[in-house]
């Protein structure tokens, strides 16, 4: 008699269905954490994604895990625009068209980007790797005689990380300052652009 074959240990793969049902509660979640900020209920959230407020805690047990699976998506989000941007034939294009995409990204979760901080390890993969991409992609601008040739990594990393405090200290809706901020400290890191003998605008 042959032995009986026990449950596989291998995870189902989530139905199609419920993939469906997590991307609308995601997206429906941004909308309503970006006007509403971190303190929005489950409840307006499920009105927003047309879902039963049940059908959202069965795939997100609290709002905390709704906030994890947002913050590791907007890490995943970023990752894609580097490559993107590293794509680009023209290093000067990519790289300007990268920090627009990091304003814009942080302007729209303005209102709860606190509650995401931490969310995502330092030691994550995906990070690493958006790191990696930042730092070829200036890189090549350099090269290119677009930056400076003493620019790094770490300064264009400087300049994303000002940009966050630009976009939490503006106005909602007012993307101004955060535009300016980066056309200037950019001008600063181009070839040129540089003052002598004196501070000019380059992150530290």
């Amino acid at each position: 008699m042959s032995p009986r074959t026990g449950p596989s240990a291998t995870p189902r793969a989530p139905r199609r269905d419920a993939l469906r049902n997590d991307a609308i509660v995601i997206n429906a979640a941004r909308a309503v954490f970006a006007e509403q900020g971190p303190q929005a209920s489950m409840e307006a959230i499920a009105s927003r994604a047309g879902l039963g407020v049940g059908t959202i805690y069965r795939r997100f047990a609290s709002k905390d895990a709704l906030l994890d699976a947002i913050a590791r998506l907007f890490v995943e989000e970023l990752d894609r625009a580097a490559a993107t941007a590293l794509e680009d034939p023209d290093p000067a294009a990519g790289l300007e068209w990268f920090l627009d995409f990091v304003g814009t990204f942080n302007a729209e979760k303005r209102r709860y980007a606190a509650s995401l901080t931490d969310r995502v390890p330092s030691d994550d993969d995906v990070s690493a790797r958006t790191t990696d991409r930042v730092r070829q992609l200036t890189r090549k601008a350099a090269e290119a005689g677009y930056l400076a040739q003493d620019v790094t990594g770490d300064d264009i990393k400087a300049l994303i990380v000002a940009i966050r405090g630009v976009v939490a200290a503006s106005p909602d809706g007012d993307d101004a300052p955060w535009r300016r901020f980066v056309r200037v400290h950019l001008a600063g890191l181009r070839v040129g652009g540089r003052a002598t003998g004196g501070g000019g605008p380059v992150p530290s």
